[in-house]
C-alpha cells in the first residue's frame, strides 16, 4: 500500500510540475514562437491604451491588467533587440526599460489608489511610450 502511494504522489507531482512549467515558464523564446515582435508590439499599444482609459476613467483597479499584460511583450521585445544593430538595439532597451520602469511606478500608484500619483504616473507611461514608438518597432522587427 504505501509503495502505490509513493508511486501516485510521485506520478501528481511530476504531472503538476509539468503544468506549472507550462503555465509559468513562457519565456520570451515562447513567445516569438507565438507571433514575435510585431504581435508584442501590438500587446504593448493596445496595453498602453487600457491603461490611459482607466485612469482617465479614475478607474484604478482597471490598471492590474494591462500592467500585467504588457511584462511579456516588454521582454520579447528586449529579447529581439540584441538582433538589431548594437546602437539601434540598445535604444530599445533603454526606450523599453523606461517604460516597464514607468508600468510599474503607474502599477503602485493605482494598487495605492492614489489618483494624481496615477496620472503623474500614467504621462511618465506615455512619454517612454513615445520615445519607443519613435524607434518605430515595426520597421525594426519587421520579419523577425
Amino acid at each position: 500500500m504505501n509503495t502505490q502511494f509513493f508511486k501516485f504522489r510521485t506520478t501528481y507531482l511530476l504531472a503538476l510540475i509539468s503544468v506549472l512549467s507550462l503555465c509559468v515558464g513562457t519565456s520570451p523564446v515562447h513567445a516569438q514562437g507565438q507571433g514575435g515582435a510585431l504581435k508584442a508590439w501590438a500587446t504593448i499599444q493596445q496595453s498602453v491604451k487600457e491603461m490611459e482609459a482607466a485612469v482617465q476613467a479614475k478607474n484604478l483597479s482597471a490598471i492590474h491588467d494591462p500592467s500585467m499584460k504588457i511584462r511579456a511583450p516588454i521582454r520579447t521585445l528586449k529579447t529581439h533587440s540584441s538582433m538589431l544593430s548594437t546602437d539601434k538595439g540598445q535604444t530599445f532597451k533603454t526606450a523599453l526599460k523606461e517604460l516597464d520602469d514607468s508600468v510599474t511606478d503607474l502599477h503602485s500608484a493605482a494598487d495605492g489608489g492614489n489618483q494624481a500619483q496615477a496620472e503623474t504616473a500614467l504621462k511618465d507611461v506615455e512619454k517612454a511610450f513615445d520615445q519607443l514608438k519613435a524607434q518605430d518597432p515595426e520597421t525594426a522587427f519587421k520579419g523577425m
